[in-house]
């Protein structure tokens, strides 16, 4: 009996810091960007960046701003994506320093190419649906381990299913 009442102590004081986490009114999110381009049927490699900001509600929703652009030479041909997006994301904050969270985007995604001097661009709706994990560094810095995000976009009259993996820093601004 003595050594389950001493379990049970030592599981709430270890516990503790979970109960008095801060949520942060916002999270800024910076870093590296990897996309798998599907165009025509041909998957295409770009890498860039990735920008997010999230305005936390509570400790489980808000909403999320994402700002992408990518960069290639698919057949010698000077390419880039650039994505504007925004929606709901839902984050499990009760795992101690580790959050997962869950969004929906939908928004504008640019795409131009340029060969010998000429260059086309068009801007095409888009929609994104993914996940990220993050590690807690500090009381103001996190990890994003990683961000899948699955983005559908119509150019050339055609579906494009692409696949877009970032990783970098979150920094927090404000609490809830």
């Amino acid at each position: 009996m003595r050594k389950v009442v001493g379990l049970i102590g030592l599981l709430l004081i270890l516990s503790a810091p979970m109960l008095a986490q801060d949520i942060p009114a916002f999270e800024i999110f910076g870093g590296y960007s990897y996309l798998r381009a599907d165009v025509s049927g041909v998957n295409q490699a770009y890498k860039g960046w990735n920008l997010g900001v999230n305005e936390n509600v509570n400790r489980w929703f808000g909403g999320m701003l994402d700002i992408s652009g990518h960069y290639g030479q698919p057949g010698g041909v000077n390419a880039n994506i650039y994505s504007f997006l925004y929606g709901p994301v839902f984050s499990f904050r009760k795992l101690g320093g580790f959050t997962p969270s869950g969004h929906a985007m939908i928004g504008a995604v640019r795409g131009s190419k340029a060969y010998l001097g000429l260059s086309e661009s068009k801007f095409e709706f888009g929609a994104a649906v993914g996940g990220a994990l993050d590690v807690k560094l500090g009381n103001r810095v996190a990890l994003r381990i990683v961000q899948g995000d699955f983005i559908l976009t119509p150019f050339f009259g055609l579906r494009q299913n692409n696949l877009r993996v970032s990783s970098g820093l979150i920094f927090y601004l404000g609490k809830k």
